[in-house]
């Protein structure tokens, strides 16, 4: 259940290290808080990984936080290849599984979640691959059960000792969380499928380096059942196409300015929704940033400019905004580490008369060592989606805190407690629950 991001903690995600370290190929729960620093990989590439645009808001969702993050086993040497086994399991009390303002239940909830990543160990080029399978188990509401799953490929081929090309797909089929503002009140969950495929190019030229790439993805939802028929969802089925370029000037020593810009053109199968609106659109990203190294222990990479989406339908008002995404690092003492991250976006809906919503987030996570293999872990994030053309505002709220006990190098166990929030301006749309999580992961 990786889909929710608030746990997971931001990887350093910059373009060289993105790439290098095969970001599509890392494990799911490796979703950077909520997305932050995944976006700023797939930005600078413009890889357009599918967890750049997700489906469901990132910070408010029925998923457990990820422990997954930094406890990556030592990994089994199989030749020239390194496989890192790893299985999350857990059980967790939710007080609000619709995330509905009235008539809330309540279950027991399993969790179990294996997954394998393979990385080669070569020194020129790289090939990394990886497989997860998330089974969730309801004890009394058994329809919100489910089994989701995702496939990645990625490789790097060093053409020179200053040029690079990456090669990567990832294909997955999920389920969209029952606190998504798009979500039905379906029988069960509505599921979709991704595959998303991309290709990028990497030259340096002294102390400028420039990327260009492009990126492929289709998503495809099935219908929803509910008490009264079968809602169509053939209407959302689109294709993305991303494409742009960056340069980043490397020759100073503790930060490098960058440029970027990036096309987006989103394709809807249906030229008209269920509604009759046209949804396909084009738009871009643009804008500059800087990566810094503020002091050995403190590291920042932050980027602004604007963003804009035209839609076809001439009934539908474009959206432009400022863009901003951003992370900051701090590494206080050897037991000490914080993450903060900011991101803006710009998200499609379903909702009649409005093309879509501008989501900006902005959290932080704190791990903190207590005593011998004891860690404490607080997160916070807090984001707001405004829709444009349609009178509704939510704000969220979310809220954690856990512990973690390391057994030894390969065992994990953890309990948390959560709080997530929406306030709407539209009717019925407010919900509140807790939850509370006992886990156990394995790493290999």
């Amino acid at each position: 259940m990786e889909h929710l991001a608030v746990d997971a903690p931001v990887s350093g995600a910059t373009l060289d290290e993105a790439l290098a370290t095969t970001t599509a190929a890392a494990p799911a729960a490796r979703r950077d808080a909520v997305g932050a620093a995944v976006n700023e990989a797939v930005g600078r590439v413009a890889q357009a990984d599918p967890r750049a645009l997700p489906v469901t808001p990132p910070v408010v969702g029925a998923a457990p936080p990820s422990d997954r993050g930094p406890e990556t086993g030592a990994g089994i040497r199989l030749g020239s290849f390194i496989v890192y086994p790893d299985i999350q399991s857990g059980v967790f009390w939710d007080s609000n599984i619709y995330a509905t303002r009235n008539n809330r239940k309540s279950d027991i909830v399993g969790v179990l979640s294996p997954s394998v990543t393979v990385q080669s160990g070569w020194e020129r080029h790289s090939l990394s691959a990886g497989a997860q399978i998330d089974f969730t188990g309801y004890r009394r509401y058994t329809d919100e059960s489910t089994i989701d799953w995702r496939a990645n490929l990625e490789g790097r081929v060093d053409i020179t000792n200053t040029m690079q090309v990456y090669l990567g797909a990832i294909v997955l089929e999920d389920h969209e969380e029952r606190s998504s503002p798009d979500a039905v009140a379906g029988t069960k969950p509505t599921r979709y499928r991704e595959v998303n495929s991309y290709a990028g190019i990497s030259e340096r030229f002294g102390d400028v380096v420039v990327r260009l790439g492009g990126a492929v993805e289709r998503i495809m939802f099935e219908n929803s059942t509910t008490p009264v028929g079968i809602i169509n969802n053939a209407d959302r089925d689109r294709n993305r196409f991303t494409f742009g370029a960056l340069v980043r000037y490397q020759g100073f020593t503790n930060f490098e300015p960058y440029l970027e810009a990036i096309g987006d053109i989103r394709h809807y199968d249906n030229d008209r929704d269920d509604f009759t609106f046209q949804r396909s659109s084009r738009g871009f990203r643009a804008g500059g940033g800087v990566r810094m190294v503020l002091s050995e222990t403190l590291r920042g990479d932050v980027t602004v400019g604007v963003m804009r989406q035209d839609y076809k339908d001439p009934r539908f008002k474009d959206i432009a905004a400022p863009f901003i995404a951003g992370t900051l690092r701090w590494t206080a003492t050897p037991s000490t580490q914080l993450v903060a991250y900011v991101d803006r976006s710009i998200e499609e809906t379903t909702l009649p008369g409005s093309p879509g919503y501008v989501y900006s987030v902005v959290g932080m996570r704190i791990e903190q060592g207590i005593v011998d293999n004891v860690t404490g872990i607080a997160r916070a994030a807090v984001a707001r989606s405004d829709f444009v053309g349609f009178a509704r505002t939510d704000d969220e709220l979310d809220l954690s805190a856990g512990l973690r006990y390391r057994i030894n190098s390969n065992f994990t166990v953890g309990a948390d407690c959560r709080f997530i929030q929406r306030d709407s301006n539209v009717a019925n749309a407010d919900y509140n629950r807790h939850q509370m999580f006992l886990r156990l992961g394995a790493q290999f």
